[in-house]
């Protein structure tokens, strides 16, 4: 019986150091696949920041190549048709001048409605050219803005107000893109929405720039968003997310419509806010 009490008491501390001896690796054992799957979710994690940068990065090359097309659809309409629509011109000039005295004054006045025309044709002609055309951007999305705004007054009855955030390093691709689409939501607004009132606005916080457009018009049915190319929404959509932002689009049901554009923003300093109401 002693000699049992004896080895049985030998046994427990050999069990005891066999333990802690095997600790160490049962502890490495359970801690490995989680080690590896941390190691493999951080790079999942990089990557998807770098296939991230990638994109947006495409993007902005996508928004240049975009603009390049954009000026020299511009400059043809403004060479080749301009000069067309000139050509025109001058041959209704020479009819008029050798009209016999005696013609028919059905034959004037087709002329003279040939020439109105034209004229109508030339001004939409220019009005296409400046749209395709802009913005160079050089004093900056907010003066880009005003500017298209006040041409965009004097060809409607639109009261348009804008508010804006003057940025001192908004990224060129940001502010192109911001341009373009409320260039178009406020188009839309003109044409579709018969509106009275439409404000835009631009805020910045730590994370994006947000432009917003509203309008106090009729509305877009959620049939019509839906709809792929109605009144340039996939476009828009399309800019936003070739930067990495996001585009809504909502209406209320008393009417009225918001677009609402949001991009990642840089490095970007703080703004000062401002107000210009027209």
């Amino acid at each position: 019986m002693n000699r049992l009490a004896t080895s049985a008491h030998d046994e427990r501390p050999t069990s005891r150091a066999a333990m802690r001896a095997a600790s160490p690796s049962a502890a490495e054992a359970l801690s490995s696949p989680f080690s590896s799957l941390f190691e493999a979710s951080l790079r999942n994690d990089r990557e998807l920041q770098r296939l991230s940068d990638r994109v947006r990065e495409l993007g902005a090359r996508l928004a240049s190549a975009d603009e390049r097309a954009r000026r020299s659809i511009a400059r043809d309409l403004h060479d080749e048709t301009g000069a067309i629509l000139t050509a025109a011109n001058l041959a209704i000039s020479r009819a008029e001048y050798f009209l016999p005295a005696d013609a028919p004054a059905v034959c004037a006045e087709a002329l003279r409605q040939a020439r109105e025309c034209l004229a109508e044709a030339a001004k939409a002609n220019h009005r296409v050219v400046e749209r395709l055309h802009e913005p160079e951007l050089e004093d900056g999305l907010a003066a880009s803005l005003s500017r298209s705004i006040d041409t965009l007054r004097t060809v409607s009855s639109l009261r348009i107000d804008l508010s804006y955030s003057v940025e001192t390093a908004v990224p060129d691709a940001v502010a192109l893109t911001l341009y373009r689409i409320a260039q178009e939501a406020l188009a839309n607004v003109a044409r579709h929405a018969q509106a009275t009132h439409a404000s835009v606005t631009i805020t910045v916080d730590e994370h994006a720039l947000t432009l917003l457009v509203e309008d106090d018009g009729i509305g877009i049915s959620p049939a019509a968003r839906r709809k792929t190319g109605r009144f340039g929404l996939t476009g828009m959509r399309e800019r936003c997310e070739a930067l990495g932002g996001t585009l809504q689009i909502a209406s209320s049901k008393a009417g009225g419509t918001s677009v609402r554009a949001r991009l990642p923003r840089t490095v970007m300093p703080r703004s000062v806010s401002r107000a210009v109401n027209g």
